[in-house]
């Protein structure tokens, strides 16, 4: 699976699948934070994202978002296919 934040991946073909998404929500203490994608809420949402995009035969996710909260991520992006 192939994830970029831009919109082609180079020497590819893409066919576009659909928009897929992926959060994750942990409890705990919020008043310090630092939003970093190592962090576990962002692997996570990766993860639920990847794993809708495998289920429609993705090759790929492009125009990858990340949207980040005290204790929450947010990721978004298109899934494609390589013709």
């Amino acid at each position: 699976m192939v994830l970029v934040n831009t919109d082609y991946i180079t020497g590819k073909e893409l066919e576009t699948i659909c928009l897929v998404s992926g959060s994750s929500f942990r409890s705990g203490d919020v008043f310090a934070h630092a939003f970093d994608i190592s962090d576990v809420n962002v692997k996570e949402a990766v993860s639920n994202m990847v794993a809708v995009a495998q289920h429609h035969a993705a090759d790929g996710i492009i125009n990858i978002k990340y949207s980040f909260a005290p204790n929450y991520a947010f990721v978004a992006g298109t899934a494609v296919r390589f013709v």
